[in-house]
């Protein structure tokens, strides 16, 4: 049996043994990514709900015009109506939350309509909470399409008369496609994350910690070469790495699955998504992307002294990660080809936000493969050169 294939079995048993790993690298991403994701989703629905069956408090300025308006409005049981409060304090209270709403009609708005031209009507809202807007704009939509028709039928005319279009949209994107667009950019954050969080702490255990109890020397003396002792402990670590990543994703499917809150369409889109094709499409560049941050993981702590410094010289680290991803996540439109797919981490977000739309060039995706594997084995490089020097070794 191959002294590193030892090594590695007796490294993954050690590793597994191990409660804190164990939680960073199977229990965060198989409950926490569920757990977080039901609690948003029953915030938001319940936030939704809340706004859409309260009353909406309605700051009215009407300068004694547009009575049949103000009728309509007034007649709405969801409705209350504050006369009383200026126009210029509208924005103030409607940032405080004491106002959902602010309306003012023109002057000269009953004059303007009367005389067949266009009445002047301002609403303040809050763009953030566009619900009272949508709710109270159905009702003055409905009083423009009266007042237009009545017009119309005094001059004898068809309402068609008016719309010389009819505008068809016909959108050349699929639903998975829209979605995977949209949401494409945030989900790498969870795999790649969650890989790069699981393979951390094996790293820093496997050899930080073995340094700390003083039975890293004594590993070095056993009947296997360095890069076989090297090998071994790497392999542990990356296969900590993948499997977090894995069920990073296995915890995001569990939670549209099995969550009620999440509305059925979503849930289809979602289940399309994450098909067999897709998954081992993104494992695929998950391999030899948690093989490089081995390469950057091992060195560290092979050099650093104690647990805590190999902590605080690798957290740097995540943001190098989280960056090139929140670029992704933030610009929808920035194109996977032959630039982007060589640009590390950013060439994986695209390609898994592509994969997830169903829409990855698959010369492209080798590109991408082909860069990671590269930039892995520079990992392993380094690794090995690194682990051949005793002075690292050694350092205490």
């Amino acid at each position: 049996m191959s002294p590193a294939w030892t090594i590695f079995k007796k490294e993954l048993k050690e590793t597994l043994r191990d409660r804190r790993t164990l939680l960073i690298m199977i229990g965060m991403p198989l409950l926490l990514i569920p757990l977080i994701l039901s609690l948003a989703t029953k915030v938001a629905t319940s936030q939704a709900d809340a706004e859409r069956e309260k009353d909406v408090r309605i700051g009215l300025v009407d300068h004694e015009n547009g009575a049949d308006l103000i009728y309509r409005l007034e007649r709405r049981k969801d409705v209350i109506i504050n006369k009383t409060i200026a126009a210029k304090d509208f924005k103030t209270l409607i940032r405080e939350d004491s106002l959902d709403l602010g309306i003012v009609i023109a002057p000269d708005f009953d004059q303007q309509v009367s005389e067949g031209k266009t009445g002047g009507i301002e609403i303040f809202y809050n763009s953030t909470n566009d619900i009272p807007y949508d709710r109270i704009y159905s009702t003055i939509e409905a009083y423009h399409l009266e007042v237009r028709n009545d017009r119309l039928a005094l001059l004898g005319a068809a309402p068609e008369l008016v719309e010389p279009t009819l505008v068809t949209q016909t959108d050349v994107y699929t639903q998975r496609e829209n979605f995977g667009k949209m949401v494409g950019g945030f989900l790498p954050y969870i795999f790649v994350i969650f890989c790069l969080l699981g393979s951390m702490y094996p790293s820093i255990d496997l050899f930080t910690g073995e340094k700390e109890r003083g039975t890293l020397e004594t590993i070095l003396t056993i009947p296997a070469s360095r890069l076989q002792i090297l090998m071994g402990k790497m392999a542990t670590i990356v296969l900590a790495g993948v499997l977090s990543g894995g069920l990073a994703i296995l915890g995001l499917y569990l939670a549209i699955k099995f969550n009620p809150e999440v509305p059925s369409v979503i849930q289809n889109i979602i289940l399309q998504i994450l098909n067999p094709t897709a998954i081992s499409q993104i494992l695929l560049l998950i391999i030899p992307l948690t093989i490089f941050f081995a390469g950057v993981l091992i060195p560290t702590s092979i050099y650093a002294r104690s647990f805590k410094e190999a902590q605080t010289m690798i957290q740097p680290m995540v943001i190098v990660v989280i960056i090139p991803l929140a670029i992704v996540a933030t610009l929808p439109n920035l194109p996977l080809n032959s630039v982007t797919a060589l640009i590390p981490i950013v060439n994986v977000g695209l390609a898994s936000r592509e994969i997830i739309a169903g829409t990855v060039d698959i010369g492209l995706f080798l590109i991408v493969f082909g860069s990671l594997v590269f930039l892995a084995a520079i990992g392993i490089a380094v690794c090995i050169r690194w682990f051949g020097q005793e002075g690292n070794i050694l350092r205490s």
